[in-house]
């Protein structure tokens, strides 16, 4: 079910603005108007309450878009902006980066004709909040968490992070992590005990995870929804020579075909892996199984070694590359990694993107995959359900 929301279409053509605002209907969106310039729209906006969203062109005669975006960012009201303009896409980014500065929330952008199932997408990143975060305690540093030797594993739990495509929006697979439902803290996330953890504990608890998301994923494929999943594997597990046999296992219990399980390997662990580790990764690979190795540009191989490593995938930070909070060295260095990665044919994922604006930039970059906030967060069981329902519900239409 679509959450109601209320839109304003700019436009300054006629017929252009009617086939939007019947596209919205066709989507489930009825609460709308129209204005045929800026100032025409300024003048309804001072006799609303609320308003969601502005679908705007940017060529329009007497007040065009630009204008109206600078005297908006005054306004009491304000809506988030979707470009809707026959420019050049070159342009429409430039015209989205000006609205950021400004100070507006920036939906997206798309061209003219509109592509209606490219516009849902975009209109139902408008809903997507963080879910409140659960109560935690922060008096005492991370440190100094009571983790034992004895790890309560009935506390930990699988949660569901879907990845998508960054060019489209689709849903491509989804990222299983893991949560630590603290007696006194709440909800914490893996980033928060990993590290503490001693590596036996790592290896047992990614263990119990894999088997809470792979018998998850393994529900949803008897719905008729498949799914790539990536799971993460410890240093422990990495250099276990039983680790192809024990995936093969997992395979086979939860019928998964071995394309759509990825496994995610920190560089870290991988720096100072043995042959072995390199010999399951390769046998892993020959099975069909997708590997990732997760870092930042500074910590990757010299990108010589890419070609002779087994990952056909790279998993970067994109909160590492924002211009306004890294120095454009890293974004150099980044900027390579994906080049050669993409000379190469291997796939760059980014995680952390917070916004429309990061979306575009890592795309533009040679990025393919993503996720974040912007997208999805993570959620239990019942809350990956209720979002991803509309898939389940599509699918057995």
């Amino acid at each position: 079910m679509i959450q109601q929301q209320s839109i304003l279409v700019l436009d300054d053509h006629p017929a252009q603005r009617m086939a939007t605002l019947l596209q919205l209907a066709a989507l489930g969106y009825h609460d709308t108007c129209q204005a045929a310039d800026g100032a025409a729209a300024l003048e309804q906006l001072d006799r609303m309450e609320h308003l969601d969203i502005v679908i705007c062109d940017i060529r329009m005669s007497h007040m065009d878009g630009i204008e109206f975006l600078r005297r908006l960012a005054s306004h009491r009201l304000r809506p988030s902006i979707l470009i809707c303009s026959a420019v050049e896409e070159s342009l429409r980014r430039s015209v989205l980066f000006l609205a950021a500065q400004l100070g507006l929330p920036v939906l997206g952008d798309i061209g003219k004709p509109i592509p209606v199932h490219f516009l849902s997408k975009l209109l139902q990143r408008h809903g997507c909040r963080p879910p409140p975060a659960e109560p935690t305690l922060a008096a005492a540093p991370f440190a100094a968490l009571d983790i034992g030797s004895a790890l309560p594993l009935a506390e930990f739990s699988a949660c569901y992070q879907p990845q998508y495509a960054l060019h489209s929006l689709d849903i491509t697979g989804v990222e299983i992590q893991c949560v630590w439902q603290h007696p006194l803290r709440g909800r914490l996330p893996a980033a928060a005990f990993m590290p503490l953890l001693a590596a036996d504990q790592r290896q047992a608890l990614n263990r119990h995870i894999a088997e809470q998301g792979l018998h998850f994923v393994s529900a949803l494929q008897r719905r008729d929804l498949t799914l790539n999943v990536s799971l993460p594997l410890a240093d422990l597990q990495l250099r276990a020579a039983s680790l192809p046999d024990a995936i093969q296992d997992c395979l086979e219990r939860y019928r998964l075909s071995p394309a759509s399980l990825s496994l995610e390997v920190q560089a870290a662990d991988f720096a100072q892996a043995p042959l072995v580790a390199i010999e399951n990764l390769i046998r892993l690979r020959l099975k069909g199984c997708h590997l990732t190795l997760q870092a930042d540009a500074t910590s990757l191989p010299a990108l010589y070694r890419l070609h002779e490593l087994p990952f056909d995938q790279i998993k970067l930070d994109a909160r590492h590359i924002w211009p306004a909070e890294h120095p454009a060295a890293y974004r150099a260095d980044t900027a390579a990694v994906m080049a050669s990665a993409a000379s190469l044919g291997i796939q760059v994922l980014a995680t952390g993107i917070r916004n429309w604006q990061q979306n575009q930039v890592l795309l533009h970059m040679g990025c393919q995959v993503g996720t974040g906030e912007w997208y999805a967060q993570p959620m239990d069981e019942p809350a990956f359900l209720q979002w991803i329902y509309p898939a389940l519900e599509q699918r057995s239409a």
